[in-house]
């Protein structure tokens, strides 16, 4: 069980490394159920949905989300295509879900997907079990954590998502009764990557994107970067992240630079900002979203950023009743070895 060990040691400094979160503000009415969304499908993936009874900041794992208590368990939680039959999902731990939608919920929290074989060996065991492996408190706590992960996924594979769709989502509990709606976009990505030496270090490198932006190009877009086996981050500055659906519309076939994504911990010099290092191997995630979920990213990177003097985020829900984001991403993966 070394490699278990091991690799649990890893996650819990990857705890410790993303802990840091935004204040958020919800319009919550006094006295009503605060039921928060989490939500996605991806192309060629099912959906996932987790429900709780406080927003988590999106994008960080939260010790207070994800404590018993506040998950919303035992709900009925419907998705439907296109308006279709729906179809209901099946509550399940994070050492159930699939490969695809775990590494989904490990890049949403900036968690490196080698995290994914750590879970999946714990998975073969009961709580007892997987606690005497934990060689700390940090540990304990950590398998703790992972057991208080509550998803909705559909098990028997009938919604998948496409471009081109759209998704309904219905959840109900007691007094809880939400509906989302989103639409996945058809896939308009990248051609190519390139890069280029920095022309005052030459052991940094720019990343550029070739992409064809025609007239009718109608792309929300949200991306985020990894480099070797680091986590996706998105790189919330500067506008680099997530950009409109008519800001290069017409442009023809431009080359524009990909700009680095960094963790909370991350140290960088303004001169070096954005640059990738030679050496690196750099994944894009490039991932077409319709307007709501434009908006709801929006309203996350344009708070002031993470300071003390950053004012809160307000977000923008597309959850009726509720709060949070059931977003389609149409995702793709472009990757590029800086030799």
């Amino acid at each position: 069980m070394k490699v278990v060990l091991y690799i649990v040691s890893i996650l819990s400094v990857a705890i410790i490394i993303s802990s840091c979160e935004k204040d958020v503000i919800l319009d919550i009415t006094p006295g009503a159920e605060d039921a928060v969304v989490e939500a996605w499908i991806y192309n060629n993936s099912g959906p996932l949905v987790m429900l709780s009874k406080q927003f988590s900041g999106y994008g960080t794992f939260n010790t207070a989300t994800l404590t018993d208590e506040l998950n919303v368990k035992n709900a009925v939680v419907l998705v439907s295509e296109n308006n279709g039959s729906p179809i209901q999902l099946a509550q399940k731990s994070i050492f159930d879900l699939p490969i695809d939608l775990l590494e989904q919920v490990l890049d949403a929290n900036r968690f490196p997907r080698a995290a994914a074989p750590a879970i999946a060996l714990l998975s073969g065991f009961t709580l007892e079990q997987q606690l005497s492996f934990a060689q700390s408190t940090e540990d304990t706590a950590l398998i703790r954590l992972l057991n208080n992960f509550n998803f909705y996924i559909d098990t028997s594979n009938t919604i998948i998502g496409q471009g081109g769709a759209s998704y309904q989502l219905q959840i109900s509990k007691e007094d809880i009764a939400l509906f989302a709606e989103t639409t996945m976009p058809i896939s308009q990505g990248i051609n190519f990557l390139s890069y280029t030496i920095a022309d005052d270090n030459p052991n940094l490198a720019q990343v550029k994107m070739n992409l064809t932006v025609p007239n009718n190009y109608d792309a929300f877009v949200l991306l985020a970067t990894s480099r070797n086996q680091d986590p996706f981050y998105i790189p919330d500055y500067l506008g680099g992240g997530l950009s409109d659906n008519g800001i290069y519309a017409g442009s023809g076939t431009i080359t524009l630079p990909l700009l680095r994504g960094y963790g909370d911990n991350e140290d960088v010099e303004i001169a070096d900002l954005g640059l990738f290092e030679l050496g690196d191997t750099v994944t894009l995630k490039w991932q077409n979203i319709d307007e709501a979920t434009y908006n709801f990213w929006f309203s996350v990177f344009n708070d002031g950023g993470d300071t003390p003097f950053s004012t809160a985020t307000k977000i923008q829900s597309n959850v009726e009743n509720g709060f949070g984001i059931w977003a389609a991403y149409n995702t793709t993966y472009t990757t590029i070895i800086l030799d």
